[in-house]
């Protein structure tokens, strides 16, 4: 496995949200409501690119459908209207040094 650093820990802020590519996979790094993840940088709805989401409350809102995910869980907020909407899959993170970051391969 290898290490990808993102970021500096010290940069990771409410609100922060930036898209990285890495072995191929278009990810993103979010922080909300103290909730720091990895995502990919799709909606599951409809495959939308999600670099320009609204980050609120420990939620991320696709800006195409405004389909809102807890962070917490992945999970679709919208009951009976987003029960068939898959949720997000986190990356496990990983903390090396003053680098956050990603193991793959």
């Amino acid at each position: 496995m290898n290490f990808y650093p993102l970021d500096d820990t010290c940069n990771l802020r409410e609100g922060y949200l930036k898209c990285f590519t890495i072995e191929g996979k278009e990810l993103l790094l979010v922080q909300s409501n103290g909730l720091i993840r990895l995502i990919d940088n799709r909606c599951p709805h409809d495959g939308y690119s999600l670099k320009k989401a609204r980050l609120s409350n420990g939620c991320i809102e696709c800006p195409k459908h405004r389909i809102c995910f807890q962070l917490a869980d992945g999970s679709p907020l919208g009951g009976e209207a987003v029960s068939d909407v898959p949720g997000l899959v986190p990356y496990d993170l990983v903390e090396e040094g003053e680098k956050i970051g990603i193991l793959l391969g």
